[in-house]
């Protein structure tokens, strides 16, 4: 919850120093002695003000009170002594070290990744592997064996040689069908793109283990699907038939003409695009793990559906609404930025990085060969010590004007003895660490940016922090402000309408005259599906339990026990067979506790806000204010 709880602070009010104006000194207001310029003020407002979603707030000075509010809670914050607290500091101190990888980096090596990147999700890889992992094995004898692998690959039928070495274990073969950039790691990924088709690739090796591919097929992206579909769960529990029956019962529907959109919105229980009529998030190859389902929507031509088909998740009708070719560099760039961040493509980054820090901080560092006379290993302990005549206090290592002394270099030996890596491995990964974190510790003072969202980090924590102790938590520990708040406000917190009983739908209005006229009769939903169902899709029935509100039933309708009249609904005709109704209730205390908490932070956070505002100054400057509401509208 905290880490939404700040990225929801970012968006709402935090500076975004990357689109600040030109730099403008002029002080706007100052909250419990802080000092807020135009420009803040305006970074934050410019960046924000198309996310606030309340009509209430119409302009400058309605947002300057959000504003105000969120600064005197940070005041509040730091005044009781949040800023102190271990919790808090351990927070920071991880955020931090987020942000700050993201400011190691090297310009001219990411813009290449960038490019490399982009002009693999243009083309697709399909491909075959064989993998044998290291996990607990001889790294030697694995590379022996993988290359025993590949010459059998060479030869052997790829299925053969599955049954034969395939144990899911310790030696893998398989086929990985179609892929682009970031869909495996980044050397995995290399190997494949730069094997020729039909070709098998010299084994390399990746954290998994030594590998070979071999390259079927390259392709040219299909680029980007906006889908919609309708879909039957396969637990789906308004049914009166199983989930094939009624994705056949739909389709059927679909082929007499009736909307697509329609149909998703009632039936479909992906409830998530149900109410968006079946649309999907567009999606590229790889993106959905059900090769059948991106095969068939990638199959199909602009607004067609297809027929049914079974996916791990149930059954599916899907209709393509576009297919869009991959976009341009510029509009993917920032995308990729990111996957990149995430990729082991940052290790690339980072070791180009360190190269120009080297020379950027005029690093003096002894060479390999040189560190011998300094130190030596003890026999019997293995402890490392300096040899005679060397003094520890002398410079081992400088970085710009930090001074790393011999004795320095001595503990971080001696506290790395279990390591398996050479003196000369460690002593590229102390030169490593200690440049990078001098880079870090120069960050604040050498980026403005940085130093800015690093503040925005601290705020944003201490926020979270504040709400959580005097209003979230504050609400729920309250047994006896809760109960005297759902006493007061007893009338907001009712149980919905519902009713029980049999939903039947028509595109026409005849059928379902039919349907009364058969249960009236008491015949079953299944004796009249059967009977009205035989050459088309006439009707279709749901049963259960329905809130007043849910998509299969009539707007502003009356609901009574027994069989309705036939109501329009879309573009089609509904009838009920209402078993049971239960009215509107009040809830019980217990029943209400979750909206009973909500609606109490609410009063508490009001409450608390007119505290602050009562115990600390705020200052306007309303000339300063004037001129920038006149430049706002111009």
């Amino acid at each position: 919850m905290r880490v939404l709880f700040l990225i929801t602070s970012v968006m709402c009010f935090w500076l975004n120093s990357a689109q600040a104006q030109p730099k403008n000194p002029e002080i706007l207001m100052t909250i419990n002695n802080d000092e807020i310029t135009v420009d803040e003020f305006l970074s934050v407002y410019n960046k924000n003000i198309g996310l606030v979603q309340d009509n209430s707030i119409k302009g400058v000075e309605d947002y300057l009170e959000l504003y105000i509010n969120y600064k005197l809670k940070i005041a509040e914050a730091k005044s009781e002594g949040f800023d102190k607290k271990e919790a808090y500091l351990k927070e920071y101190e991880k955020y931090k070290n987020q942000l700050t990888e993201t400011y190691l980096t090297n310009k001219d090596v990411t813009e290449a990744l960038l490019r490399e990147a982009y002009n693999r999700t243009k083309e697709e890889v399909k491909a075959q592997h064989i993998l044998v992992r290291t996990t607990g094995q001889d790294t030697l004898s694995a590379l022996t064996q993988i290359q025993e692998f590949r010459s059998r690959f060479l030869n052997e039928d790829f299925e053969t040689l599955k049954k034969s070495i395939h144990n899911g274990n310790s030696v893998f073969v398989e086929d990985l069908g179609y892929f682009s950039a970031f869909k495996m790691v980044y050397d995995f990924e290399n190997a494949a793109y730069n094997t020729a088709i039909g070709e098998i690739s010299q084994p390399f090796k990746t954290q998994f283990g030594y590998h070979v591919v071999k390259v079927l097929e390259k392709r040219t992206s299909k680029g980007q699907a906006e889908a919609a579909h309708i879909m039957i769960a396969s637990n789906s529990k308004y049914s009166v038939q199983t989930p094939e029956q009624r994705i056949k019962e739909l389709y059927r529907l679909l082929q007499q003409g009736e909307s697509f959109e329609n149909l998703a919105k009632q039936y479909s229980d992906d409830k998530s695009s149900a109410v968006n009529g079946g649309k999907l998030k567009p999606f590229k190859s790889g993106d959905i793990n059900s090769e059948i389902f991106v095969d068939t929507a990638f199959g199909l031509d602009k607004n067609t559906i297809s027929n049914p088909i079974q996916t791990q998740y149930g059954w599916h009708i899907i209709k393509l609404l576009d297919l869009k070719p991959i976009e341009s560099f510029e509009n993917l760039k920032y995308d990729l930025e990111n996957k990149i961040k995430r990729d082991s493509r940052s290790q690339v980054i980072k070791k180009k990085m360190l190269a120009s820090l080297m020379d950027q901080y005029q690093v003096q560092s002894p060479t390999y060969n040189s560190i011998s006379s300094i130190f030596s290993q003890q026999e019997d302990t293995k402890n490392w010590v300096l040899k005679d005549g060397v003094n520890p206090k002398n410079q081992f290592i400088k970085i710009e004007n930090l001074i790393l002394t011999h004795a320095d270099f001595l503990s971080f030996l001696n506290k790395n003895l279990k390591s398996k890596t050479t003196l000369k491995q460690l002593l590229n990964t102390y030169l490593e660490q200690n440049v990078m974190q001098y880079k870090k510790e120069q960050l604040p003072f050498e980026n403005e940016e940085y130093a800015h969202i690093l503040k925005e980090y601290e705020e944003g924590l201490l926020l979270f922090d504040i709400m959580q102790e005097k209003i979230w938590n504050g609400a729920k520990n309250d047994s006896i402000g809760l109960l005297k708040h759902y006493q007061n406000n007893a009338s907001k917190f009712r149980a919905p309408q519902k009713i029980s009983g049999t939903i039947a739908r028509s595109h026409k209005k005849s059928v379902l005259k039919k349907v009364k006229k058969m249960w009236i009769k008491n015949k079953s939903n299944e004796e009249i599906s059967n009977g009205l169902n035989v050459k088309n899709q006439s009707v279709v029935f749901s049963s259960g339990t329905f809130d007043i509100g849910n998509s299969l039933l009539p707007n502003d309708a009356t609901f009574e026990k027994g069989i309705s009249e036939i109501f329009p609904i879309d573009d089609s005709y509904v009838v009920l067979n209402i078993l049971e109704t239960q009215a509107e209730t009040p809830l019980s205390f217990e029943d209400a506790k979750g909206a009973v908490i909500s609606s109490y932070q609410n009063v508490l956070e009001q409450n608390w806000i007119e505290t602050l505002r009562s115990k600390y100054t705020v200052s306007i400057d309303q000339n300063v204010l004037i001129e920038l509401k006149s430049k706002l509208v111009n």
